[in-house]
């Protein structure tokens, strides 16, 4: 059974790269980068929203971090559609749930589920808890919540071309959910100075992603920004220009 494929971010990218094409009916993305590799392997291929796109949705959807919020009227047109999210839901449902993860202390992970009209509130599938501890940043924990992600969708993607109907768990009461202006709130006008030292410490440890800015303050009206690197990392800086 050809199934849709609704994909974002790099993650997408890897979907796209091992799906075979004899499975996909359609490829739905918001990224013109990744929809012009889709029709360069013959896929065919919707670049827009999902919401509000012209097409035919096949039977099946499965959404692998597309960057929209899929309406409820959308995701009525499909008999099934799920989606592949970075968090241990109900915990880190909505915007950066690694982030939250490590700043609120709460279980993250990463989690198959159907979709329904709240978002991220759908049926389980199955979901990977992924531990972490005091020493992890957003990006050492990001690495290993997306390796959960993919052996999530190598394990259950078989399942869903061939039609089985997944057995799924409601999701318990109680967890998380966060919107994306909250987290930009928090890393750009967070009252860091009357944070305890090791509050501080974690923020610092969950805004610390490779490719991202860190914590933005203000000091005598300059900005600046905090995040961590490996001390190893600066000690070899060090022995190259003095050694």
């Amino acid at each position: 059974m050809k199934t849709d494929l609704l994909l974002g971010s790099d993650i997408g990218d890897w979907a796209l790269n091992r799906t075979p094409a004899d499975q996909v009916n359609q490829i739905v993305t918001l990224d013109e980068a990744l929809a012009k590799r889709a029709q360069s392997l013959g896929l065919k291929t919707v670049l827009g929203n999902a919401n509000s796109a012209n097409y035919v949705p096949a039977r099946v959807g499965f959404s692998v971090h597309y960057a929209a919020i899929l309406k409820p009227q959308l995701i009525e047109k499909y008999e099934k559609i799920y989606n592949l999210h970075p968090g241990y839901l109900p915990w880190g449902r909505g915007y950066y749930p690694i982030f939250w993860a490590l700043w609120e202390q709460t279980p993250a992970g990463a989690t198959l589920h159907e979709m329904t009209a709240g978002v991220d509130e759908g049926p389980i599938v199955a979901q990977t808890n992924v531990p972490y501890n005091g020493s992890d940043t957003g990006g050492s924990l990001f690495r290993r919540v997306r390796e959960a992600e993919e052996n999530l969708f190598v394990q259950y993607w078989p399942q869903i071309i061939s039609g089985e109907n997944l057995p799924t768990h409601r999701q318990p009461l109680g967890g998380t959910y966060h919107r994306k202006k909250e987290f930009y709130e928090l890393k750009q006008q967070a009252e860091w100075e009357k944070l305890s030292s090791k509050d501080l410490l974690r923020l610092v440890r969950a805004l610390t992603f490779p490719g991202q800015s860190g914590l933005e303050v203000t000091l005598e009206q300059e900005r600046f920004e905090l995040r961590l690197n490996p001390l190893t990392m600066l000690e070899s800086r060090y022995e190259t220009k003095t050694g």
